[in-house]
């Protein structure tokens, strides 16, 4: 059997939240394998960082079942019980520890490596790691040795790149895109103006609204503020004498948008900690595609990376 397409997904969630109509365009071509990795979460571990719990499996197999994929699990560990260093909620989203970089990353590399070779495929699609959550990063570099190849697709990571600014500044750390001046997602305005703009908007999202009393959500505006501001001055656009070019293609998902949200509705554990409802959702994808330029009601957009000469 040839899969039209493998998407490797850091977590149970990611490919359906990514690129949830892409996919379903897919299955109806041939069959199509979504392989998570990091889908382990021990009972000895609790952390404030993640939603734990067996009911991500069930979630798992209703998305599956409903858009026509085939789903496997590798069982890593998630990054939260992985390190005792990312136990914090604000160190997932810094650059992977020492002990995930050497041999455990060689190894998952190769066992990964080792899936794809076993079968046959038409295109793997990955993340970008948009919001540089660690298991995303560290999936974006399981590939990097494939960098160039002709069947490797990068997806935008959602809702990480719902965020006004993460996308572009995630880019910065990659290479440089071709950007229509009418394309806010990948033109600066300014450190000082996209932070004003990533602050307020993330502060309108579910993930803060569902913070109760109020005034803890109130005391925790300042406080993702600062947080941005330090992240997106790590990844501001820096100087480099050849960086690799990214093409994108872009892909109007608004006849699949609503199938696209309740295939996210079947992770009821991580849709309701980034939407209120299926209306926010809509809302925020079509505010994205509209910051974009387009006139779509939702898009896609996947990404190739083109190595210096």
């Amino acid at each position: 059997m040839k899969y039209r397409a493998v998407i490797v997904s850091p977590h149970l969630d990611d490919a359906v939240f990514s690129c949830g109509a892409q996919i379903a365009h897919l299955v109806s071509e041939g069959p199509v394998l979504v392989l998570n990795l990091f889908t382990e979460f021990p009972e000895t571990v609790k952390s404030n960082a993640v939603v734990l719990g067996p009911e991500r499996y069930e979630e798992e197999r209703k998305a599956a079942e409903f858009l026509g994929f085939e789903s496997r699990n590798l069982g890593e560990i998630d990054a939260a019980c992985r390190r005792p260093e990312y136990r914090s909620l604000g160190n997932i989203f810094r650059p992977p520890v020492a002990a995930d970089t050497g041999e455990y990353l060689t190894s998952l590399r190769q066992k990964i490596f080792d899936i794809l070779a076993a079968i046959d495929f038409d295109y793997v699609y990955v993340p970008l790691a948009i919001g540089w959550h660690v298991d995303h990063v560290l999936t974006f570099r399981i590939f990097e040795p494939w960098i160039g190849r002709d069947c490797l697709r990068y997806y935008e990571d959602t809702p990480y790149c719902l965020i006004p600014s993460a996308t572009q500044y995630r880019l910065n750390d990659i290479g440089v895109a071709q950007a229509d001046a009418k394309d806010q997602t990948l033109v600066s305005n300014g450190l000082w103006r996209d932070w004003l703009a990533t602050t307020g908007d993330y502060a309108q999202t579910a993930l803060m609204k569902n913070l109760q009393p109020a005034l803890v959500r109130w005391a925790a505006v300042p406080v993702v503020g600062a947080y941005f501001l330090q992240l997106l001055w790590q990844h501001r656009r820096v100087q480099s004498e050849q960086p690799p070019m990214l093409a994108v293609t872009t892909v109007d998902v608004s006849a699949a948008l609503d199938q696209k949200i309740d295939a996210m509705r079947c992770y009821d554990s991580q849709f309701r900690e980034f939407f209120m409802d299926s209306r926010d959702c809509e809302r925020m994808l079509t505010a994205y595609a509209r910051r974009a330029g387009q006139q779509a009601r939702g898009f896609e957009r996947y990404w190739s990376i083109k190595p210096c000469a």
